[in-house]
């Protein structure tokens, strides 16, 4: 029984040992936003002028950590088109702009237009 449980604690604080850690926490992805290992408090908005609506979406609830982290959208001709198929659209602005602190407070908005129009 003592034998078996000296091996259990030894195990433990072998994977213990071994589990790697981010020294600064943050894991910069592919798409060139940052996704943080601890919750933040706050980030930097990236620029998402030129990507497609729900790939903006996207990031940004992968910015937050927040897979339900709301973003609003409105349509950038005035036409006020509703943005039913988010990936049939694509962004030509943005609120706040890019480089902005954000919070999980923070209404981002953005203006989009069909991915076959030409921002106005």
């Amino acid at each position: 029984m003592r034998k078996s449980l000296c091996v259990v604690a030894l195990t433990v604080l072998a994977l213990t040992a071994c589990k790697p850690e981010s020294p600064s926490g943050n894991i910069t992805s592919t798409d060139g936003v940052s996704a943080s290992t601890a919750p933040a408090k706050e980030w930097t908005m990236p620029n998402m002028v030129g990507r497609g609506l729900q790939e903006a979406q996207d990031a940004m609830q992968k910015l937050t950590g927040d897979p339900v982290f709301l973003t609003s959208s409105h349509d950038a001709t005035g036409a006020k088109r509703q943005q039913m198929v988010d990936h049939n659209w694509k962004v030509c602005s943005q609120t706040p702009a890019a480089g902005t602190t954000i919070t999980m407070k923070s209404v981002v908005d953005f203006g989009a237009v069909k991915t076959a129009e030409s921002c106005p």
